[in-house]
């Protein structure tokens, strides 16, 4: 039973992905392309209708729905390549020194006092890196 559901997880994986990535789209395109080839090749040689179907000049409804559902998703990407999220950061938190408890920084280049130390995010983002 573990073993059947480690499968079904794998396929679903494997399925996601394919979608995901548009292969569905290239599946309904190698189906079309298989069956324009077996129209043509019933009227003409294996070389003509090869040469039918691979041209781009005879596409069939199958092929038109595949070149629009690409250029759909061409559209959904620039679009979201286009929205920004603009995204701020907390103020510092400053923490008071405890009373009667002595703070020691790892830090080998700090030359300043514990009260001086802010922990925290700095409001302005790194110059250089």
């Amino acid at each position: 039973m573990l073993q059947l559901l480690h499968t079904a997880g794998r396929h679903l994986l494997i399925a996601a992905m394919l979608l995901t990535m548009g292969g569905h789209l290239a599946v309904l395109q190698t189906i079309a392309w298989g069956n324009m080839l077996l129209e043509y090749s019933r009227s003409a040689s294996i070389t003509e209708a090869a040469d039918k179907t691979f041209d781009g000049e005879h596409p069939c409804h199958l092929c038109k729905v595949v070149k629009e559902s690409r250029k759909q998703e061409e559209k959904k990407t620039l679009v979201k390549a286009e929205s920004k999220m603009d995204v701020t950061l907390p103020l510092p938190v400053r923490l008071k020194e405890p009373i009667g408890q002595t703070i020691v920084l790892a830090v080998p280049s700090y030359r300043g006092r514990d009260s001086n130390v802010c922990l925290g995010v700095p409001l302005q983002p790194p110059r250089e890196v």
